[in-house]
């Protein structure tokens, strides 16, 4: 039975501050943010959410969206937080309608807005946010492979102090996160590394093109040196099992090598060895495995990617 709307409470802050107040004051309580609410309120209706009283962020949106380089030298930000190349930063409260249309992600990293424009259909995108779309920690989420490969950290502030996490720490289960009950994730930022000749690939495989769940997301990241080397390699998957994850093996085989068709076919070798997919109502681990395989011996390979730019803009 449909869960009664009613039965909910909600608080509605005028500003940050004033949300990381209450949520200090009701840190034990069950009280949740709510932004974009896409899946929040499907979950309601299914009776499937985690709380019944929800901090509406809505007002919070000239404080928490937006996307700026180095943004990280605002105040408050912790020391842990800076990166000597600097940062793209992403407001949690940014949509992924935004991330889609932005050219400041165009120039440093279009993979972002690939991966933001695979998200589901227009309506979710104009209303699903960063920020919630992280903490939902989705195995099938399409971004988060992305953030993975960009060796993302993710902004946590409560009224007491602001901390940074890096993404792959951040997520720890499915639908689990570092997040503490009166900690709110405020930005995602992408430290702005230079690569050499970048090639970049995001890839969704579903059963169609928009409007519908991944059966798996690959994302990958290679630089080419003067010698037309491999330097920097990443190569991240989603939907592959409970928790985003990276192919390190098979990165670090391909690292100091030329794109060669017996490269790509050692590093999607490789990949039976370290990838153990899922079987689920999607798809069976025998197809999610063929096809990251598929995918890697062509990228590492240099059939497919496109080049582009990660970390430094364009001259």
């Amino acid at each position: 039975m449909p869960t009664i709307i009613s039965d909910h409470q909600v608080f509605t802050p005028r500003n940050l501050a004033e949300a990381l107040q209450f949520m200090a004051q009701h840190r034990d309580e069950g009280w949740r943010p709510l932004a974009g609410g896409s899946e929040v309120m499907t979950h309601i209706y299914d009776n499937r959410a985690a709380a019944t009283g929800w901090i509406n962020l809505a007002p919070l949106r000239d404080q928490l969206a937006g996307i700026h380089e180095d943004g990280i030298l605002e105040d408050g930000i912790q020391e842990g937080c800076i990166h000597e190349g600097g940062w793209v930063r992403i407001g949690a409260l940014t949509t992924l309608t935004e991330l889609r249309r932005s050219a400041v992600l165009q120039t440093i990293c279009p993979l972002i807005r690939r991966a933001a424009a695979a998200t589901g259909g227009v309506q979710r995108q104009n209303r699903a946010t960063v920020g919630g779309r992280i903490v939902s920690a989705s195995p099938a989420g399409e971004t988060l492979p992305v953030w993975l490969a960009l060796d993302a950290e993710v902004e946590l502030s409560s009224r007491d102090a602001t901390r940074c996490v890096a993404y792959r720490q951040f997520i720890q289960e499915p639908r689990q996160t570092a997040i503490a009950s009166d900690e709110l994730l405020t930005a995602i930022m992408i430290p702005i590394r230079a690569r050499p000749n970048p090639r970049l690939l995001f890839r969704k495989v579903a059963s169609r093109a928009a409007g519908a769940i991944g059966k798996m997301v690959f994302t990958a990241i290679a630089g080419l040196d003067a010698a037309g080397h491999y330097q920097d390699v990443r190569l991240a998957f989603g939907g592959m099992g409970p928790l985003p994850l990276r192919a390190c093996g098979a990165e670090q085989l391909a690292e100091g090598h030329a794109p060669s068709d017996a490269l790509g076919a050692q590093a999607a070798n490789q990949l039976s060895a370290e990838l153990t997919p899922v079987d689920d109502l999607r798809s069976t681990a025998d197809y999610r495995l063929r096809t990251a395989r598929n995918l890697t011996r062509a990228f590492v390979a240099g059939h497919i990617g496109i080049a582009g730019h990660i970390g430094e803009q364009p001259s």
